[in-house]
């Protein structure tokens, strides 16, 4: 499995006893959906390690005990805890036909509003105050707000992302 195969569902937050449980944080809108988790990959030195959940109750709204198997004691869990949890792409809940997830979006022509292509998305970046979507534009990383105003239209069958760019965004990254 490879990270382009996953999706990052949290993150392993403390442990949980002596008997090598940990707290699993899930960062999703709906965090019930993940309630069955027979396995999880976690982001061990940068590779991508499968683990096997042998019981898991539900301690809050996104909150998650886990007993991973081969995990006996607090020593052998506290090395896991920080580490992101990953679920593989084909485990996310399925969407109305006007949403989108963000690894979607990678790769898709960004159309302007005077219907020019202007560039290809690259990644969709979450800062503290808003989310960005980066994209080339020739051979330039811009990032533009993901703001309703802005964007307009995510075509996943064309893979085309169309939106309305504020006055002189591409010109401060050219320079």
């Amino acid at each position: 499995m490879t990270f382009d195969q996953v999706f990052e569902l949290g993150y392993l937050e403390r442990l949980h006893g002596v008997q090598g449980e940990v707290v699993l944080v899930i960062d999703a809108d709906q965090p019930e959906h993940y309630k069955q988790l027979g396995s999880i990959f976690l982001d061990i030195r940068g590779k991508l390690i499968p683990f096997f959940v042998e019981k898991h109750k539900q301690l809050r709204k996104n909150e998650r005990l886990l007993k991973i198997e081969d995990i006996k004691n607090e020593d052998e869990a506290s090395d896991l805890v920080g580490s992101t949890v990953y679920l593989p792409i084909a485990q996310l809940p399925p969407l109305a036909e006007h949403q989108y997830y963000y690894h979607e979006l990678i790769g898709m022509e960004v159309i302007d509003q005077n219907q020019q292509t202007v560039g290809t998305v690259t990644g969709v970046l979450e800062t503290p105050q808003q989310m960005l979507l980066q994209f080339d534009h020739e051979g330039h990383e811009v990032l533009c707000p993901m703001h309703d105003d802005i964007v307009k239209q995510v075509d996943k069958t064309l893979r085309r992302i169309h939106l309305d760019l504020p006055d002189g965004l591409l010109d401060v990254y050219k320079s």
